[in-house]
């Protein structure tokens, strides 16, 4: 009888009486998102996103991918593969042991069976301890972009060529100069270049798209003093010239990589302008000033370079270009001078001519008028334009939530 149970043990232990199910291995998300994929491939398309944080049990491993089990959605799908630079590996459940078959007793010789009983059963070995490790920060399956809601808060400076409010400026001082047979001791400063700042909020439409709503504020004032100075006579002009835009922005914005994006979109201005123009001369002086609004579209396209600083925060540089010729400006324009008690007063639009006070020479004006200029002198009369074309350089941060 004990040479039986001696030769059973023999047959469980050469005979394979223990099985071994596949082994399962706990993950964990390390990256942002992690991209559950259909195949083993970068190039495969994306069945899940799973938070950073989030547990996942995969079932085996192909190279560099995890094959994970997933909760069905609408789809159906139940797995899919992950990157194991993504996620970190937790534990490895050793196979569970099954139930030991038990056969019947089997007589055999004698000395197969001393041989048995010497020996000793074989030593399971425990699963060997799986060392954690940390992700690889050169992650190949990084996505361009984590598709989450976000502030961004910026700052710059915008050049725009301005158009007929600065043309005007200088025109009626090469007038005078004309008018007086005096040469000017200088030039009209004009704007070109002013401080900007913006917000926009963002909202994702995939990973690499995003549609963003916000509002731009900038607004520049230059104000010169010209004299016409010959012998004991002296005559002055001043000119001041004063712009105000708020533009409400539009925009679509594609990431190619995580670090750059390029956007394109509309913004519809709200623009106010301001002329005034002042002329001594020993005891006498003129006055006529205007203030005039409009509202018109524009357009803009650029790209911007975004470094992440944390889970919730990213530095952002933009470069833009834009187009944006804004008419339509109606007001109120005043005149006074040294003999008037009250100014003048007329409502209407801002005009931009050509005035001609010689056979030869011209010089471009600007005045609030209440009907189209066409009086003798008049040239090339035509509604004023304030141009906003030009580009904006800008710089800030993007809040993530």
């Amino acid at each position: 009888m004990k040479k039986s149970i001696g030769f059973f043990i023999v047959t469980i232990f050469f005979y394979g009486g223990f099985a071994f199910p596949g082994s399962s291995i706990k993950l964990k998300v390390t990256a942002e998102f992690a991209n559950i994929r259909q195949k083993p491939s970068i190039g495969s398309p994306i069945v899940r996103q799973i938070p950073q944080g989030a547990f996942l049990e995969a079932v085996s491993k192909e190279g560099e991918w995890y094959l994970v089990k997933l909760e069905p959605d609408e789809s159906g799908t139940t797995s899919g593969y992950v990157h194991e630079s993504l996620v970190i590996s937790l534990e490895e459940t050793p196979p569970a042991k099954a139930r030991q078959q038990v056969p019947p007793p089997v007589e055999e010789k004698p000395k197969v069976v001393e041989k048995v009983e010497k020996k000793e059963p074989e030593k399971v070995k425990p699963p060997e301890a799986v060392v954690l490790k940390p992700p690889r920060r050169e992650a190949v399956e990084e996505e361009p972009h984590a598709a989450r809601y976000s502030l961004a808060l910026t700052a710059g400076a915008i050049y725009a060529t301005i158009g007929d409010l600065n043309k005007a400026a200088q025109g009626l001082a090469d007038l005078t100069s004309e008018q007086l047979g005096i040469p000017a001791d200088k030039e009209v400063t004009p704007i070109h270049l002013t401080y900007l700042f913006g917000g926009e909020l963002v909202f994702p439409l995939s990973p690499q798209f995003t549609l963003s709503a916000g509002v731009d504020y900038f607004s520049s004032k230059k104000e010169s003093t010209i004299a016409f100075e010959k012998d004991t006579a002296s005559d002055t002009y001043k000119a001041v010239s004063e712009i105000t835009a708020l533009p409400v922005k539009l925009s679509i914005s594609f990431y190619p990589a995580s670090f750059l994006y390029f956007k394109i979109g509309a913004s519809y201005y709200f623009v106010k302008c301001r002329y005034y123009y002042r002329f001594e001369h020993e005891d006498t002086w003129e006055e006529r000033q205007g203030e005039a609004k409009a509202q018109n579209v524009g357009f803009w396209g650029g790209l911007g370079f975004e470094w992440n600083m944390g889970s919730h925060l990213a530095l952002l540089i933009e470069a833009e270009s834009q187009f944006a010729p804004i008419k339509g400006f109606k007001g109120t324009g005043t005149v006074q001078d040294s003999t008037m008690t009250e100014p003048a007063t007329e409502d209407g639009k801002l005009y931009a001519y050509d005035g001609k006070i010689s056979s030869v020479n011209s010089y471009p004006l600007l005045f609030i008028r209440n009907k189209l200029p066409s009086e003798g002198g008049v040239e090339n009369a035509r509604e004023a334009e304030v141009d906003f074309t030009g580009i904006t350089l800008r710089a800030g941060f993007r809040i993530k939530f």
